[in-house]
């Protein structure tokens, strides 16, 4: 019985260490959000913010309808289970991503495909 006293303590206290690590995580506000993409895209704000509204509407919906999204290099994104608090939605996501070497490996994959086509121009 030992042991499993032991095992027990363990994991009680490791959980306080995980919830205080995502507690303390910053947040990204849609602002800067928007700031950031438009500093990496170059575009002016104005179209930054309309685009990222629309991409972000596009994801909402996509996960409201429990359809899956893979898109690198954020990862592959599925509800695994929605519930209601406080009369709002709540939606639990699994976020699967892949290492940054198959990344690399799945990007030099497409331009490679796409330097090589199926068929000539003739056919």
């Amino acid at each position: 019985m030992a042991k499993a006293t032991r095992k027990t303590t363990k994991k009680t206290e490791a959980a306080p260490e995980a919830s205080a690590r995502v507690a303390e995580a910053p947040v990204l506000r849609k602002k800067d959000f928007v700031e950031r993409v438009a500093k990496i895209s170059g575009a002016k704000k104005a179209v930054a913010r309309d685009v990222a509204q629309a991409a972000l509407q596009v994801l909402s919906e996509a996960l409201e309808k429990g359809e899956t999204i893979a898109v690198p290099p954020l990862g592959k994104m599925r509800v695994t289970r929605t519930a209601v608090n406080n009369g709002a939605s709540v939606l639990h996501i699994k976020l699967k991503r892949g290492s940054a070497d198959a990344s690399g490996a799945a990007a030099q994959k497409d331009e490679k495909s796409a330097a090589d086509p199926l068929a000539e121009g003739a056919e």
